[in-house]
């Protein structure tokens, strides 16, 4: 029997073939087609993210006041951390989120005094008189996706005005827990009645 080694080279790669298919292993194809000349390489497109996706998938949140009263800052502050859904951050590099609180409008004590000269007795005559002023306050919550800087929830309330420092204290504090609701809410959506 005469066999030529083209014959056996044959039916060597017949078998690894048949091996091959037998085992339902896959021949390996390469990951991308071959680059042609002169084309540039494919670019990855960003993925692009709704504000939803992003507080659904954050963990570490950075909380700052930015202007106003530090009761309402100190109420989100406690409230978020005690909802145990977020961990707390220093700096925004650890951030998935900022949460920026700040409040405007505040009561404050306007005190006015005059002098001047009666006509009557030539004599310097002073007066002061005293008022309180009330202006609005609000506190306004942002929270905003840390590397992109873009606000993904933003939500205001306003304070009931109170005349004694105590009851407007308390006032923010109320003001302040409701808005913490209504992000936590936004979240973590209470249940249909």
């Amino acid at each position: 029997m005469n066999i030529s080694a083209g014959s056996v080279a044959t039916a060597i790669l017949v078998a690894v073939l048949m091996t091959g298919i037998s085992t339902g292993q896959q021949p390996q194809t390469p990951a991308q087609p071959p680059a042609t000349p002169g084309a540039l390489p494919a670019e990855k497109k960003p993925v692009i993210q709704s504000a939803s996706t992003r507080l659904a998938a954050a963990r570490n949140v950075l909380i700052r006041r930015t202007h106003g009263n530090p009761i309402p800052f100190e109420t989100i502050s406690t409230t978020v951390e005690g909802w145990g859904r977020f961990t707390l951050v220093e700096t925004p590099d650890k951030a998935d989120l900022i949460i920026e609180v700040s409040s405007t409008g505040d009561s404050g004590v306007r005190v006015s005094s005059s002098s001047q000269v009666s006509a009557e007795t030539g004599h310097e005559e002073k007066s002061s008189s005293t008022s309180r002023v009330l202006t609005p306050t609000v506190i306004t919550m942002t929270v905003l996706d840390a590397r992109s800087k873009l606000p993904v929830w933003s939500g205001s309330e306003s304070v009931k005005s109170a005349m004694k420092a105590k009851a407007k204290e308390n006032n923010l504090v109320e003001a302040a827990e409701r808005l913490a609701s209504k992000f936590h809410d936004r979240l973590e959506p209470p249940p249909a009645k």
